[in-house]
């Protein structure tokens, strides 16, 4: 990420805050915004398909004129800390691009006048799938609003920009993987508790995890965070 990005131990203190700093380092007249969302993906682990949970910062600039959306992603660089920003596939990004979109006609914000930076905080070589997109669009607009994200909760799932939250794959080893990270609350899209490959009701009952399907961002929204989505 650009220089003036939040330090990791500050991330790890407000991991699920939004906060601003009133003046972005070389943007005058720009305001900068930083979030860090918790996000679940599954991969290869010593030859066997497993979930897991990590982080995605998020710094947002609102830029003092209409130039963007500039979208950039923060890929092996130690700026926030020990932790390498993991690399992401093009899959990947366009998921982000597609929810900073979602963010802006969700609340009736022009996207032009964001400058998104994104660094993800995963252990993994690379990261890739949309089923990020969803917990992305979320987090711009809790930082945008001001508002924090509750603590153990989770979205996953892709995003369109009308900010309808589209179907993803490997839910039951995402569950899995939730459990371990002390997730109490789970979102997932529409439809998908109980699919031809999966019923993960079950699953979740044994694992002490509530489920909630949603279909907008709006819903999604609300669950995050407590608070009902309007235009600011």
């Amino acid at each position: 990420m650009r220089s003036g990005i939040v330090p990791l131990a500050l991330i790890a203190v407000l991991a699920l805050k939004a906060f601003t700093l009133v003046t972005a380092p070389g943007l005058e007249g720009a305001e900068r915004l930083f979030i860090s969302v918790p996000v679940l993906v599954v991969g290869n682990q010593a030859g066997k398909i497993a979930g897991a949970s990590h982080y995605v910062a998020i710094q947002l600039d609102r830029l003092p004129q209409a130039s963007g959306p500039e979208v950039q992603f923060n890929e092996g660089s130690r700026a926030l800390g020990r932790l390498v920003g993991g690399a992401l596939s093009p899959d990947w990004k366009e998921a982000a691009r597609i929810a900073v979109l979602a963010a802006g006609r969700a609340i009736h914000e022009n996207p032009r006048l964001w400058r998104i930076t994104i660094k993800n905080l995963s252990p993994a070589y690379l990261s890739d799938g949309p089923s990020a997109g969803a917990a992305l669009a979320v987090g711009i607009l809790a930082a945008l609003r001001g508002e924090t994200l509750l603590v153990g909760r989770v979205v996953t799932g892709a995003i369109d920009t009308n900010g309808l939250i589209l179907p993803v794959g490997g839910l039951p080893e995402k569950i899995q993987g939730a459990a371990l990270t002390g997730t109490s609350t789970i979102l997932i899209p529409k439809g998908q508790g109980y699919t031809p490959e999966w019923d993960i009701r079950p699953l979740a009952e044994q694992l002490h995890l509530t489920v909630i399907e949603v279909h907008t961002l709006a819903e999604a929204y609300e669950k995050m965070t407590g608070n009902t989505l309007s235009p600011i």
